[in-house]
């Protein structure tokens, strides 16, 4: 394997360790939180989004390192870069540290203020110290695992000025909180197999497939009422947005319930 050839595998293993695809809409939403506060610092905005970028591929190395053994057995996992050996811990180490660097100095470049750094260390030791380890013991996992990944929405909303509380901070977060768990739900009916194993605890160890349907459009049902909740805030200002706000969230609950009650749909992918 020719040189250029072992630079673009270790890169592709790098990518997948620390689940840059998903990270990025991590970004996005940090990106998002910024704009809610304040349209007129595009740059600093980005920076923020690149910072929370970096800081959750960070975050998810780490999380692939402490995973890395239950990831073998799983079907979903087992390919990942630590179970099939093509990344050493000591190197899936270094990445972390690197990553987790690199947002923190991102962040300090975006925001003087010291809360919002504040908050990017509590959602990591949150994420990695509190939520990954009792993954392996309870379903309720999921409760600290929804709070971490709604702190980054709010930490864009801190960095372009917005104050530690009230109306706004509290419907960003709650927004990403309602968003992650049908994220997570569909990841475990689309691996049901991996699941129902036992490995883990999951859902599955308490309801039946079909309940689990149920709980799902009813929880879409309140993440799309929250999303017409942002209509009212003054960010959004004109008609046309609130318009399609309210068309995009309309659609999204159709869409689920046309797929998961009228069609009976197991295409969860």
């Amino acid at each position: 394997m020719s040189v250029h050839e072992r630079l673009w595998v270790s890169l592709q293993s790098a990518v997948y360790l620390a689940k840059a695809p998903l990270c990025l809409m991590v970004g996005y939403s940090a990106l998002f939180g910024f704009f809610v506060a304040d349209q007129a610092a595009p740059s600093r905005a980005l920076l923020t989004g690149i910072a929370l970028f970096f800081l959750s591929t960070g975050a998810a190395t780490l999380n692939s390192i402490q995973e890395h053994r239950t990831d073998a057995y799983m079907e979903r996992t087992k390919k990942r870069p630590l179970p099939t050996k093509t990344v050493s811990l000591l190197q899936a180490g270094i990445l972390a540290v690197l990553l987790l660097s690199i947002g923190m100095i991102f962040l300090r470049a975006a925001s003087q203020a010291v809360f919002p750094l504040g908050m990017a260390v509590f959602a990591v030791a949150i994420y990695n110290g509190l939520y990954t380890p009792l993954k392996q013991q309870t379903v309720l996992a999921i409760i600290p695992g929804a709070l971490c990944g709604a702190i980054p929405p709010y930490i864009g909303w801190l960095v372009g000025g917005g104050s530690k509380t009230g109306f706004e901070p509290f419907l960003l977060i709650t927004l990403m909180v309602l968003w992650q768990i049908p994220h997570f739900w569909l990841v475990l009916l689309h691996h049901g197999k991996d699941y129902k194993s036992g490995i883990i605890p999951s859902l599955f160890s308490v309801f039946e497939e079909e309940v689990i349907r149920r709980l799902f459009v009813t929880w879409i049902g309140g993440l799309v009422s929250v999303m017409i909740l942002f209509t009212i805030l003054p960010v959004v200002s004109d008609n046309m947005s609130k318009v399609l706000i309210i068309s995009n969230s309309l659609i999204l609950f159709l869409c689920f319930l046309f797929c998961f009650v009228i069609r009976q749909s197991d295409n969860y992918k």
